[in-house]
């Protein structure tokens, strides 16, 4: 009612300009609208073209006009009679016309085009705070995520930390024994302690050897397969050379695997144990460590040309079985083949990503 008021007084304030067309349009249509009655367009008819004209002045008249709720100033039109707006925001307006030659005279069209949902108050706080939840979540992930890697890392170090402490008191058990068993024979056997120091020396070594490479694999900076491998190569050597073993080592395309800190430890875990056990209980001449890495898996072999053992003593006491274990907690499958008289195998194969 308000709005139909102001469209009538104003319509008699200025009888000789009258409004003679209303188009609106959007990006798919146009729309003419009734400018006898109260315009109502929709958030996307953001462009107007609206036509108007002086009946008693038309051939002289000059025109100006402006739109009230986008801007203040006049604008002159000459004898053009339309005039026309594009991307106009949401609000109410109101287009004024006036002949030139009559100043005084003004035309009034009101109008009111709906907001859209971006340009309404709302909007922006509501961006601003979903974008603040999305990232509370984000760094919420990434925190759960550090969180986590500092939790398995930590676990890694425990698991790390009782592997040392039963290494290192293995040693220091079977070194204590032999020392006191040297010291027992010392006068009475004296021909007796050399192999019994040998052993000692065999022992220290061994151990020695463990925690170089144990210390080596958790240092982040060696993530390399190539150089884990070259790690576990010189560690083999040292161990077998001392029983006279030879080694043959390969490796094959294994050069872009980057390994984690949990897959090391095992692997190197897994190489020490079968080639200690190689070295002290197979009598083989000669070891064989083979790897290859082909699609997503990788495959290793480790065999000797010992004296074997039959496949049924497997048991908890030799260690044999802990290797399954350790190939488990790493993704991996592990077998052992053996025959008395006919050496032993540990194949395993790991899948990688």
């Amino acid at each position: 009612m308000v709005v139909a008021c102001i469209f009538l007084c104003n319509l008699v304030q200025a009888q000789d300009i009258q409004f003679t067309s209303f188009l609106a349009t959007n990006e798919e249509q146009d729309s003419s609208y009734n400018i006898s009655k109260p315009i109502a367009l929709l958030y996307n008819q953001t462009h107007i073209i609206i036509g108007f004209i002086d009946i008693k002045d038309s051939l002289n008249a000059r025109y100006a006009y402006r739109l009230d709720g986008f801007d203040k100033r006049w604008h002159e039109n000459g004898k053009h009679t339309i005039v026309n707006y594009i991307n106009l925001f949401g609000g109410d307006y109101t287009l004024q016309v006036k002949n030139l030659n009559y100043p005084e005279r003004i035309a009034s069209l009101p109008f009111h085009l709906d907001e859209a949902f971006w340009q309404r108050p709302w909007f922006v706080p509501m961006i601003a705070a979903y974008a603040l939840l999305i990232l509370g979540i984000i760094l919420y992930f990434i925190r759960m995520y550090r969180l986590r890697n500092q939790i398995r890392l930590q676990k890694i170090r425990n698991e790390i930390a009782a592997d040392l402490h039963d290494d290192v008191g293995t040693a220091l058990s079977s070194i204590t024994f032999l020392g006191e068993m040297a010291r027992s024979r010392f006068e009475k056997k004296p021909e007796e302690i050399r192999p019994i120091l040998e052993r000692i020396m065999d022992e220290s070594k061994e151990m020695m050897q463990t925690m170089r490479g144990v210390v080596w694999v958790i240092n982040p900076q060696n993530d390399k397969a190539e150089d884990f491998f070259e790690k576990v190569k010189s560690f083999a050597e040292s161990v077998l050379q001392s029983k006279k073993i030879e080694l043959k080592f390969t490796t094959k395309d294994t050069g872009h695997w980057q390994m984690g800190l949990e897959i090391q430890r095992n692997l190197f875990l897994i190489f020490k144990e079968s080639i200690v056990n190689a070295a002290k209980h197979s009598a083989a001449t000669q070891v064989t460590m083979a790897v290859q890495k082909e699609k997503n898996h990788v495959w290793i072999l480790i065999s000797d040309n010992g004296k074997g053992f039959d496949d049924d003593s497997l048991n908890e006491g030799n260690g044999l079985r802990n290797l399954k274990n350790r190939a488990m907690q790493i993704g991996g499958d592990l077998q052992i083949v053996s025959k008395p008289g006919d050496g032993t195998q540990v194949k395993m194969v790991i899948p990688i990503a």
